[in-house]
């Protein structure tokens, strides 16, 4: 075997190996594009129903909120109330004095 032989060789292993890495890349993108459709088929029928279910379960939530400005309302409206509901125990407490200092007068 002479020099030109070796070369002879070395090219066609190269060649093997080129070809070797060109297919290997070829089944390689293969599968991550057929992984990558599974992933999606997957999502389409394990995922998205879940997310669909969550999102109507949330806007049945939402619907049973009120509006920022009605709760603001009726936190002005339960002030109003607690203050007014102050003042009639107060007045209560007076006239139940007042009245068992008539009692205690007879």
């Amino acid at each position: 075997m002479d020099e030109r032989d070796l070369q002879m060789i070395a090219k066609l292993l190269g060649d093997q190996k080129k070809e070797i890495m060109e297919e290997t890349s070829r089944m390689l993108v293969d599968q991550k594009t057929e992984i990558m459709h599974e992933v999606v088929a997957l999502m389409e029928v394990e995922v998205r129903p879940k997310f669909d279910l969550l999102a109507e379960k949330m806007d049945l939530l939402a619907e049973k909120f009120l509006p920022p400005e009605e709760v603001e309302d009726l936190d002005s409206r339960v002030d109003v109330l607690e203050a007014v509901t102050r003042r009639n125990v107060r007045e209560i407490g007076r006239i139940s004095k007042e009245l068992e200092d008539l009692k205690r007068a007879q």
